[in-house]
């Protein structure tokens, strides 16, 4: 029997009976994706459990439940927890009051509603929280953590994905019973208002539990909710931006790699490791890492706190599959950023602009949308194809949703890099140090360090960007200039399967790739082609006279029929 939201229930009623019910507040707010809040021991003692209730027992099919597994063990023998996942009341009133402390003008109306400790003197409020139970029981499941950054960037060896147990299964939103009273003969009805206008504003803005910077928490009011005019502020000086977006795919995964799904840390992951390339084009390893955990947030050496949050909607269209083979999939929905403005307008955005377009997001960001055959001949779907628009103002002051990117001309990638690298200096001065890192092996983003090319094909758009389905099955058709070089094998330079160059997925020791291309349906008049692929080159510490294969690259890159040079180095 399931008596997670029976208190809150009993308690309404309570207060019905002894007429004072306008201290008691309640609604069902609504998880969208999962939450990490408050803590179970997990019975292995270090896989990290969200808040639950025992509901059945520890029965693994294989092996002691005390047994260290790896993600794909605990998916096969514990995909859920006999714990009904419930969101603890201390969460939610630490939420509350993080939020309202940074508000002076409710910051000791706060302290003297929740209470407070001063030295040794406990100031108790007048306000109690109750646990939020999920109005239908919902077990804990199975989540993922798959650190990226050092194989993204630095190529070195790939992170272990590790196991954590979350409330929310990532597809269905999850109802859960918020609730507050207020003591009776302490609290007054106003107060109680207050603190529950509070509660959903709060819940909103901030999420609930861990890693809500990465998409996790993100918590909807109930229905209905208008903050006040106060409320309705910016929020201490934070701006968000929102996109839509549309990603076709050849499949993400979580913790299952059978099941299609697409995740917030995705796109957190793809802006972290964009944000630290750019960093290390301008400042020390070590400088660009602190500042990256200043803007993204970190876990190690030290928790850091970071001022830039990730959130994302999905859409009607999640996840769906094209209608000829090979499959590939569809995700259409909206991305928020929030930061403090200055932050998000000239130091994130810009960074964004350049990201979009040069690679997708998610699995296979590398590479465009396009038909792979393996060793079998099996053909496969491979790479992604990611439409990001943005609204904006016209001349008249209207809004009108345009593609968010750079337009294909040097002087406008030129610039927009120049127009960052003078914001970021205005904001760390003493950080800044341009060649720091031009010899160093990792993804370094400058104008020195990297070098992008606009090159002909495919001669045609290859997929239906409405109806999901291929237009062209021909994998060799699928592939533009750009492409056909990296699939180059003709001796003595390999970039296939080259770790120096395209990178090697296969043989069990992956090795990321030095480039990335991406397919825009711009046409190339000179050799009459429908598409136009974007070559990004990183140099990995190599310059463009050495006899390195990369450089080498470059040079083949560089003398495509066509090609124009869009930013960075040239042969």
């Amino acid at each position: 029997m399931y008596t997670g939201p029976q208190l809150a229930q009993l308690l309404e009623n309570q207060h019905q009976r002894r007429a004072n019910s306008d201290l008691f507040k309640q609604g069902n707010f609504t998880l969208y994706w999962r939450t990490k809040v408050g803590s179970f021991p997990h019975p292995d003692v270090e896989t990290i459990v969200s808040a639950g209730e025992p509901c059945g027992a520890w029965c693994p099919t294989e092996g002691r439940p005390e047994d260290k597994r790896t993600v794909g063990d605990n998916l096969a023998l514990m995909s859920e927890l006999p714990l009904n996942g419930y969101i603890p009341a201390s969460s939610i009133r630490g939420v509350v009051r993080a939020w309202a402390m940074k508000r002076p003008s409710i910051r000791s109306q706060m302290l003297e509603l929740l209470g407070h400790q001063k030295g040794n003197v406990i100031q108790s409020g007048k306000i109690e929280f109750l646990d939020a139970w999920p109005v239908k029981p919902t077990k804990l499941v199975l989540d993922i953590v798959n650190p990226q950054q050092e194989f993204q960037v630095y190529h070195q060896g790939q992170g272990t994905p590790l196991s954590l147990y979350t409330l929310g299964n990532g597809e269905d939103g999850v109802e859960v019973t918020v609730a507050i009273r207020g003591i009776s003969g302490k609290a007054t009805r106003k107060e109680v208002g207050t603190v529950w206008e509070w509660v959903q504003q709060a819940l909103s803005v901030y999420g609930v539990g861990s890693r809500t910077s990465v998409g996790y928490g993100c918590i909807k009011a109930p229905h209905g909710f208008r903050p006040s005019p106060e409320l309705r502020q910016a929020e201490n000086g934070y701006t968000s931006k929102t996109f839509e977006f549309t990603l076709y795919n050849q499949g993400c995964a979580g913790p299952d790699r059978g099941q299609q799904e697409f995740r917030p840390s995705h796109w957190r992951g793809w802006l972290r490791s964009w944000v630290l390339r750019f960093l290390l084009g301008v400042m020390s390893k070590e400088n660009a890492e602190k500042t990256l955990w200043e803007l993204m947030g970190t876990l190690e050496p030290k928790t850091h706190i970071g001022c830039v949050r990730i959130g994302m909607t999905p859409g009607e269209t999640w996840g769906d599959c094209s209608k000829n083979l090979p499959y590939f999939y569809v995700w259409q929905g909206k991305l928020q950023v929030t930061a403090p403005s200055k932050i998000l307008n000239t130091i994130i955005l810009p960074i964004m602009k350049f990201a979009v377009s040069v690679g997708g997001v998610g699995r296979g960001w590398r590479r465009p949308l396009h038909i792979f055959h393996m060793d079998n001949r099996r053909a496969f779907s491979r790479g992604s194809l990611l439409i990001v628009k943005h609204h904006v103002r016209n001349q008249e002051g209207q809004w009108q949703i345009k593609l968010f990117g750079l337009p294909l001309n040097p002087e406008s990638w030129t610039s927009a890099y120049e127009r960052w690298l003078t914001d970021v200096r205005s904001q760390w001065a003493d950080r800044i140090n341009i060649d720091a890192n031009r010899l160093l092996a990792a993804e370094v983003f400058s104008p020195k360090t990297c070098a992008i090319y606009a090159v002909p094909g495919p001669d045609a758009n290859l997929i239906d960007e409405d109806d999901f389905d291929w237009l062209e099955t021909n994998a060799i058709e699928t592939r533009g200039e750009g492409m056909h070089l990296i699939y180059e094998q003709t001796p003595p330079y390999n970039y296939k399967r080259n770790p120096d160059v395209g990178g090697n997925a296969a043989n069990g020791d992956p090795h990321c790739s030095w480039v990335s291309i991406k397919r825009v349906n711009i046409p190339n008049k000179q050799e009459n082609t429908q598409c136009k692929e974007i070559v990004c080159l990183f140099m990995g510490g190599k310059t463009p006279q050495s006899n390195h294969i990369r450089c080498h690259f470059l040079q083949d890159l560089d003398e495509i029929t066509g090609a124009v040079r869009l930013f960075g180095v040239q042969p």
